[in-house]
């Protein structure tokens, strides 16, 4: 069992250890009359025992998650004193009153030399207990002692587990652990979907089980194995499923070319729509052809669908309300016209077919399955059929005709699938909840909140910033609560527009983690950026450990920060998280969501246009880029390792990529500031400058995404191969 680790030592064992202490006064279950001694000068009289029907299992089950988290520990254990403690099957080592050993899992010593209310952790929770001499970690099966090994080895003796590539752990000569009478631990969150894998993922799935999120589904391996969605083999999917569960064409409307049935004349979907900004992939239903102006965009469609020999008219098609766009979203309460089925009744049978085949596959860890819309709806909502309306209008929400078919598939499944839940997602046009219908007690909802102020916390603020006449955070989750009684949330914590720009999020967390707890949510999904900048590690850091435990305090909490930085950044790393304090002072001077696009609502530009009433004129104060850049300079001079100043590096491309672009506002601001104090010739040359110094971290790093292509709504992507043709006076989205 091979894994990379990074041993830090000097001023961070120091912060390690002081944590250590912290948490360990704070538990409450050390008592100094019992002092057990793990290793003493090079030597231990202890044996880490596990069941012996967990022997050389598979990690994915919960046996073999015992087996691979007894050995972690033994590794960990030898990381710390130089002394690995062998690990023995249960019934090599005899049970006795004296005995020293690490019992790691269900081992025959319970109900013998220790008790764990079973029912009460769960599978994930756990028990920690000393008797006598001997050390018991037993969790839930299949993922809780997995959990409980690394909070063991992080609360009692100082690990930290970062990420799969940043680990530490201090020295110790001797291994002491004060008697504990009883540690119980059972998460807050049953459901702890975490993004962001490259930094929890790992090839035998310890970073995985450290991180102790349990639902990830692109997650490597994870001891016990992951909570899962039930799926169809060979289409593992848990969100956006409609269109699978119904076996209908998901993308009907993905095609390269379009031809008008008319006059034949194909369009590139690529292809700009002439006197517009919009692409024909995007075009709405009532857009003529400019050839012949005989047809629709809609007739385009039929056509395709005609050539095929479906016919899709009035099921994904024209709205009997002129939305004036293709409707993505199916008929929930009518005929597929493929198959001549309802299609409610083609969703039970999907469901139930999903979960039996996901069963034949030995996936016994199934715990929800999807039921939830096409990802499109930003632009084209539900459909607007008769039936569909009615239930609109009934319910006072399309998310009205989600829950009464989430409630179908529930009743379906409750008898021979009694641990799986029915989830389906609050999204875009079902961001309300419906009124005079109520989901069944199997059914769960995600909270998305992409379009909602990631500036400021849900409860303080909360505001949705696409839909103005949408409910507050607040006054949203009150509504769905009367309806659902299993809610989740699904926060973004990643630009959904420019991934290199600053978006501050890290104490956002916090406060809304906190209040998704305190109003009973019982699951959370973290969508993280997956690349090396933008503090992409330490966000995933976060978000792990507020899943897991979000009663912690905000000192607690601050802690994690500042222990991050000094372990991923060396000895400038507090100047690191005072960058971070001032991101998050200056990023909540606006609203903003992960969605928005205009840069300077979200970090606020040196160069602000005044307006009086007698004349316009600029303000440029520079002291936020001049104090930021000052703690770079700090962080990189105290770097003593090529990997510190690497790390640094990568998060030193988002605020070069700020500084270019407000540079550029201040160039074209400079002339109605008088007493600005730097030349257009200085300007320029910082411009020329900073593209250059950006330019060459983006190369370094391989990141070839920078800039907003707005007429796709996508980030801009850059060949990097011509990296050295860069017009260095321009934005990034010109390169």
């Amino acid at each position: 069992m091979k894994r990379k680790h990074a041993i830090i030592i000097g001023a961070v064992v120091l912060v390690v250890i002081t944590c250590f202490a912290l948490v360990f006064t704070l538990s409450g279950t050390g008592n100094e009359n019992n002092v057990l001694t793990l290793v003493e000068n090079g030597v231990s009289d202890y044996v880490i025992i596990v069941p012996e029907s967990s022997w050389e299992q598979n990690w994915s089950t919960a046996e073999g998650a015992e087996y691979y988290s007894a050995f972690d520990l033994q590794e960990y254990i030898a990381n710390m004193t130089g002394v690995t403690i062998p690990v023995m099957k249960d019934t090599e080592v005899p049970i006795s009153e004296d005995e020293k050993v690490i019992s790691v899992g269900m081992t025959n010593r319970e109900g013998v030399r220790y008790t764990v209310d079973r029912d009460s952790i769960g599978e994930d929770g756990y028990t920690i207990k000393t008797v006598g001499n001997g050390v018991y970690i037993a969790g839930g099966r299949p993922r809780g002692t997995g959990y409980a090994v690394y909070d063991f080895l992080e609360n009692y003796f100082g690990c930290k587990f970062y990420s799969n590539s940043l680990i530490t752990w201090p020295s110790y000569e001797t291994l002491t652990l004060n008697e504990i009478e009883d540690d119980t631990f059972i998460p807050k969150f049953t459901v702890r979907f975490l993004g962001g894998n490259r930094y929890v993922g790992s090839d035998d799935g310890s970073a995985g089980a450290a991180s102790k999120a349990n639902g990830n589904y692109t997650m490597g391996n994870v001891y016990g194995d992951r909570m899962t969605f039930a799926y169809r083999t060979g289409d593992w999917r848990w969100v956006h499923t409609i269109n699978h569960l119904a076996d209908i064409d998901i993308h009907y409307y993905d095609y390269e070319t379009f031809e008008c049935p008319e006059c034949n004349t194909e369009y590139r979907a690529d292809e700009t729509i002439p006197g517009t900004d919009t692409d024909w992939e995007d075009a709405g239903d009532g857009v003529s052809c400019p050839t012949c102006g005989n047809a629709t965009f809609r007739d385009f469609i039929n056509h395709i669908y005609s050539l095929s020999g479906y016919d899709i008219a009035n099921y994904i098609g024209m709205s009997n309300e002129p939305s004036g766009h293709v409707r993505f979203q199916p008929c929930l309460t009518g005929i597929n016209p493929i198959t001549g089925r309802s299609l409610a009744g083609e969703v039970v049978d999907g469901a139930n077919r999903w979960l039996s085949e996901s069963a034949a596959a030995g996936h016994v860890n199934d715990r929800l399955i999807s039921v939830s819309q096409y990802d499109a709806s930003w632009q084209y909502g539900g459909c607007e059929c008769a039936s569909c309306k009615a239930m609109e209008n009934l319910t006072g929400s399309a998310a009205g005709n989600w829950i009464w078919l989430c409630n179908q598939v529930a009743n379906s499944i409750k008898d021979d699938y009694p641990n799986v839940m029915v989830n389906t997602i609050s999204y875009l046009y079902t961001v309300e909840a419906p009124v005079n219908i109520k989901a069944e007690d199997n059914v769960s909802v995600f909270i998305c909140t992409n379009d909602y102020c990631a500036a400021h916390p849900w409860n303080e603020c909360g505001v949705s910033l696409r839909y103005g006449s949408a409910s507050d955070m607040t006054k949203r989750v009150s509504e769905w609560q009367q309806v659902c009684d299993h809610l989740y949330g699904y926060d973004y914590y990643r630009s959904m527009g420019d991934n290199r720009w600053l978006y501050p999020i890290q104490y956002q967390m916090y406060y809304n983690y906190k209040w998704y707890y305190d109003l009973g949510f019982e699951g959370v999904y973290s969508y993280m950026l997956e690349e090396p900048d933008n503090f992409g590690g330490l966000n995933v850091y976060l978000a792990s450990k507020m899943m897991w435990n979000p009663d912690m305090t905000l000192d607690e909490y601050q802690a994690l920060i500042d222990d991050y930085c000094i372990a991923a950044y060396g000895p400038g790393g507090d100047s690191v998280s005072e960058i971070i304090k001032l991101y998050h002072e200056r990023s909540s001077e606006n609203c903003w969501s992960m969605c928005t696009t205009n840069y300077f609502d979200i970090m606020p530009s040196s160069a602000e246009l005044v307006y009086d009433e007698n004349n316009i004129y600029a303000v440029i104060d520079t002291s936020f880029v001049d104090e930021v850049e000052a703690l770079f300079d700090d962080a990189f001079s105290k770097a003593e390792t090529t990997a510190q100043t690497e790390a640094i590096e990568k998060e030193y491309i988002n605020f070069c990529y700020y500084k270019l672009r407000d540079l550029h506002n201040i160039s074209d601001y400079y002339l109605l500031a008088p007493d600005f104090d730097m030349t257009a010739e200085e300007i320029n040359s910082a411009i020329y400058s900073t593209a250059d110094e950006l330019i060459e971290l983006l190369v370094k790093y391989n990141i070839d995404e920078i800039g907003y292509d707005g007429r796709n709504d996508t980030g801009h992507t850059v060949d990097l191969s011509d990296a050295d043709n860069f017009d260095r006076m321009s934005l990034p989205e010109n390169w």
